[in-house]
């Protein structure tokens, strides 16, 4: 952040009870920043929900402590998000930049089920907007972002929570997103205004022993959020779909001798997150 941006944004670190003195980190920051030290490990959501009610600007940028910035366009996305009054997502890439998924088609409908059939390297630019949006090199409506940095202005995060309470850990993006899409609010996928690294799965290891081990969980918790937000007829038929997708990737890259722990971990979590956990109304 130091090297790429000004100086003029305000900074919220939320501590969730670490014990690596992310303080110390936090007051590097050039610009103005606060420091939340919670008490507890309230979660990924809620500690989000903390330093979005602590916010004081008009547009609030959710970023994960994992992201590694690349550009000065933290400010571009800011911008984009207030000027569409929506949730708006820039390109997130691996460590090693390639493209990461990062914004998703609809979760219900036919799409899924073309997204398993159909490898994406065959599909046509139009079919991939609604499959896997995050291949694309210019804006496109998605149906959720990815966690790791979405902006919005202020008044709509904290309209929606941002995020569920009854979510912990993983799963509470795609919820935002469904939630945000049914009372009127876009999410945007728009890579042009920015790129950001995601290093990825750094509380996993923590908090499930291994970097695949949130997998049965997140799975579960997407589960939930597609029976609130569809009833359990769609979602039942959008988890299939999942299963389909990640059945033939697999034996796709086996047989081509790429086959990893990802891929199966994905898999293995598909076919076992069964029942989903039961979300209160909201």
């Amino acid at each position: 952040m130091n090297e790429h941006l000004d100086g003029s944004q305000e900074l919220i670190v939320v501590d969730n009870a670490s014990t690596d003195s992310p303080g110390a980190a936090a007051g590097e920051w050039k610009g103005n920043h606060r420091f939340l030290a919670l008490d507890d490990n309230l979660g990924f959501g809620r500690a989000s929900n903390e330093g979005v009610r602590a916010a004081t600007q008009p547009t609030t940028v959710l970023l994960n402590p994992d992201t590694e910035l690349l550009d000065a366009g933290l400010d571009r996305l800011a911008d984009a998000a207030a000027g569409r009054w929506a949730l708006v997502g820039p390109r997130v890439l691996n460590a090693d930049r390639t493209v990461q998924p990062s914004a998703s088609g609809p979760e219900v409908g036919p799409w899924p089920w073309v997204r398993a059939l159909v490898p994406a390297a065959l599909q046509p630019e139009a079919v991939r907007e609604h499959t896997e949006p995050y291949r694309l090199e210019r804006r496109v409506r998605v149906a959720w972002l990815t966690g790791a940095c979405i902006a919005a202005p202020t008044a709509v995060l904290r309209g929606f929570g941002p995020f569920d309470p009854a979510l912990r850990m993983y799963g509470e993006d795609v919820d935002l997103g469904l939630r945000a899409a049914a009372a009127g609010v876009p999410s945007w996928f728009d890579p042009t205004v920015c790129r950001v690294v995601h290093h990825g799965q750094g509380s996993s290891p923590i908090a499930y022993g291994s970097r695949e081990g949130w997998r049965p969980h997140g799975t579960l918790n997407w589960r939930a959020a597609l029976r609130r937000a569809y009833g359990s007829r769609r979602e039942w038929l959008a988890w299939r779909a999942l299963r389909l997708n990640l059945r033939l990737r697999l034996i796709t890259k086996t047989l081509l001798g790429r086959a990893g722990e990802r891929d199966r971990a994905a898999l293995a979590a598909a076919l076992a997150a069964d029942p989903p956990p039961r979300l209160p109304d909201r």
